[in-house]
């Protein structure tokens, strides 16, 4: 069986590697909502845990209302990531909206925009303030920026603040992560940054397929990979579809949401590319260069050898996957949770018989399906060093506001329920989600679909998916009209998420921490990796590419890194 540990410590990280490679362990099954806790994980919360209640006991904590004011007026000084892809009502932009300004009206606090850039530009600009020592008093970081601000002392200790400030919503919201987000933003038992939390369902593969052409052709569920081979050729040969299971040449993701990809297929065979995994003697090693890894290349090449994944998917991107699909020349492709709604309900206006299902295969010999879990965070929110009392409360209150007005999407401040809503227009560029968040709001929406629960048991997002998927089943063209089949889509995916998490080997990291070599070492590597890959996958190099691969990987810094990791293990 492996292991699975969180590491922690004063390393730094690329910013391509920012977002946590999942690792596999063989062996436990554990649910999206009950991570495997590990020792260092533990530790930190325990440590954590016993701070927040040393500052229990000397303050007076029990009179605190976390959505009340402040307790002296603040301006917030902020760095934050543009959205430029979000609307707003007219007259209104990211500092001055709906949703901003509820939030500064209910704490006294005014939100300053030292800077707001585009997304693509963000990173440059918070190195730049970083190096000029012009910080704001708060803005999101990667975790190599994280770590380098922790060591320099620039950052402020927010143990007691959180612990004082925090709803139990948010609360709440981080016990769903088990102590993973805290793990990498605690440093000798004290929370130096705010995790964010996005949801795991987005690290889950899942397979969709053309459920009209299914039922045309009377073909059954699939469960293994001959199940999909069967279907990729029946829909070649009786629907006319030109292409087979649709692949992008971005095969393998390492944080999730990799639409087009064929993580699932490596999974299969007990194989996590891009993934550190704790083996059965208790060492960690790199699982693109398991024994593993080298079968499922072997076995996927015959996928392309016999045309079910067409050869020309190393030079495709995701747009153009996205037509295949959508044009109907292919019928089958693995994704996200939110596929189902987009791109492929685009497909609805077009023809509203066109109908997809999505499935959780292939399963392994024992009928269970394989699945590396992300990070729940990959971006933290840090305090400048020096920051007031009254700065460090205004900053966790807020978070607790932008917690809850996303869990309810901002419905309950909209004029109109067509007003634009986005997390992205609230003053922090902090995602604050559920790890469990889009299973849990499913299956809550099924049970009252099932008759299970009442209606009134539903708020937020959740009704919202209720009531889309019961305007979508009564009729879904009317509904697509109304632009209301986006929660029809999520309750059918998300809900299996949740209804099949027994059936599933969700395996977590060994490590979430990425280490210093791995700064000036990994954009080599990962180029390696992922030429190597696409050649033995295309037939441009025979399997003994891979054992080459792999002792070029350990001389290149492999090796380091390893080492690195071991030794934040000990």
């Amino acid at each position: 069986m492996m292991k699975r540990k969180i590491l922690r410590g004063g390393v730094s990280a690329a910013l391509a590697m920012i977002l946590a490679a999942s690792l596999a362990a063989c062996g436990s099954t554990q649910t999206a909502s009950e991570p495997a806790e590990s020792p260092a994980a533990e530790s930190a919360q325990e440590e954590v845990s016993a701070e927040g209640t040393e500052a229990a006991e000397g303050a007076e904590t029990a009179a605190v209302d976390p959505y009340g004011p402040v307790s002296e007026p603040v301006t917030l000084h902020i760095g934050r990531s543009e959205d430029t892809g979000v609307t707003y009502l007219e007259g209104q932009d990211s500092s001055n909206n709906y949703l901003v300004n509820h939030i500064s009206e209910q704490l006294g606090v005014e939100f300053v925009y030292d800077f707001s850039v585009a997304s693509d530009t963000y990173d440059t600009k918070v190195s730049m303030a970083i190096t000029s020592g012009e910080m704001p008093d708060v803005m999101t970081v990667n975790e190599s920026q994280m770590r380098q601000l922790v060591a320099a002392g620039a950052v402020e200790d927010m143990t007691d603040a959180y612990n004082t400030y925090a709803s139990d919503n948010l609360k709440a919201a981080y016990d769903t992560t088990n102590g993973i987000s805290f793990g990498n933003s605690t440093f000798d038992g004290k929370i130096m940054a705010m995790p964010n939390i996005s949801p795991g369902a987005d690290g889950i593969p899942m397979l969709f397929v053309r459920g009209d052409w299914m039922e045309e052709l009377g073909l059954e569920a699939p469960e293994t990979i001959d199940d999909i081979v069967n279907i990729v050729n029946a829909f070649r040969e009786e629907k006319g579809a030109t292409n087979g299971l649709v692949v992008s040449s971005n095969i393998l993701s390492d944080g999730g949401n990799n639409a087009y990809g064929i993580d699932a297929l490596f999974a299969m065979y007990d194989s996590y590319p891009k993934h550190f995994v704790t083996d059965a003697d208790g060492n960690i090693v790199y699982g693109s260069n398991t024994a593993e890894t080298r079968t499922a290349l072997e076995e996927i090449r015959k996928l392309v050898e016999s045309g079910v994944i067409d050869s020309s998917f190393v030079v495709r991107d995701s747009t153009t996957c996205e037509e295949i699909v959508t044009s109907g020349q292919a019928g089958v492709f693995f994704g996200a949770w939110w596929n189902l709604n987009w791109p492929l309900n685009n497909m609805l206006a077009d023809d509203p018989s066109v109908y997809w299902n999505c499935y959780l295969a292939p399963v392994t010999e024992d009928g269970v399906y394989n699945t590396s879990m992300i990070s729940p965070s990959s971006s933290y929110l840090v305090v400048k060093a020096g920051a007031s009392e009254a700065v460090k409360e205004a900053v966790i209150k807020t978070m607790n506001y932008q917690f809850d007005i996303d869990q309810d999407q901002g419905v309950s401040l909209k004029s109109d329920p067509s007003d634009p809503y986005s997390w992205t227009m609230m003053p922090f560029s902090l995602l604050l989600s559920r790890y469990d968040d889009k299973e849990a709001k499913a299956l809550a929406a099924l049970a009252v679909i099932n008759g299970e629960a009442d209606e009134s048991s539903l708020s937020g997002e959740a009704l919202q998916w209720y009531e889309s998927y019961m305007a979508a089943e009564e009729d879904v063209a009317a509904a697509n009209a109304a632009n209301n089949v986006a929660g029809w889509a999520y309750v059918r995916a998300a809900g299996l998420l949740g209804q099949e998490a027994d059936n599933m080997n969700q395996v977590f990291d060994s490590s979430y921490t990425q280490t210093e070599s791995m700064d000036s070492k990994w954009a080599t590597l990962e180029k390696l990796e992922d030429e190597t890959f696409l050649k033995i996958l295309n037939g441009e190099a025979g399997i003994e590419a891979f054992d080459e691969y792999v002792e070029q990987w350990n001389t290149l810094g492999g090796t380091d890194i390893l080492a690195e990791l071991e030794a934040l293990a000990q």
